[in-house]
């Protein structure tokens, strides 16, 4: 199957899930994704074509939407600092916001699919590793591909709203565990 924005595909019968060939994504480090695309099939037309923007919107990303963030990840790596510091475990020091990026490993993966509740939306999903929760690493969601929308420990979840069962958590970026 041909999709736009990816070229071919192929089926993963197993998962149900389009996957794509590596695609260059300038604004993460230059790094390639293969993209695996969720209930493609399933999508009417319209909603196929949302699938295309999100995507279109995802490669062309721009880096300012990572800045944007870096606050939000600033205050999880503090939740988990906080945590293992009231442990008595290693805690990963970083100074300031900006210096996020230096701890975060992005995987190679960029899911997208409809969000099943809530808005309906397309979203791209990131599942990274981050030097200061080993564990549970760093999930970064884009609603439309195009801005982040929920960060945190990788949840697999697409909104705060939903992870946390509480509507009022739908425009919340990151909601602290502790």
């Amino acid at each position: 199957m041909n999709i736009p924005g990816l070229g071919l595909v192929e089926k993963d019968e197993e998962n149900g899930w389009y996957i794509s060939q590596p695609i260059l994504i300038p604004a993460l480090q230059e790094q390639e994704y293969e993209f695996l695309l969720e209930g493609y099939d399933e999508a009417d037309e319209s909603c196929k074509a949302d699938f295309h923007d999100a995507i279109a919107n995802f490669i062309k990303l721009d880096p300012a939407v990572l800045v944007k963030a870096e606050a939000d990840i600033f205050a999880y790596y503090q939740d988990v600092a906080n945590y293992r510091k009231s442990e008595k475990l290693d805690v990963v020091q970083i100074a300031q916001p900006a210096d996020v990026w230096q701890h975060i490993q992005y995987g190679y993966e960029a899911l997208v699919c409809q969000r099943p509740s809530g808005d309906k939306t397309i979203y791209v999903s990131l599942e990274c590793d981050c030097d200061w929760d080993e564990e549970n690493g760093l999930q970064l969601v884009f609603r439309n591909g195009a801005e982040i929308s929920k960060l945190g420990p990788f949840d697999d979840y697409l909104s705060n709203a939903d992870a946390f069962g509480e509507a009022s958590l739908d425009k919340v970026v990151y909601q602290s565990r502790g």
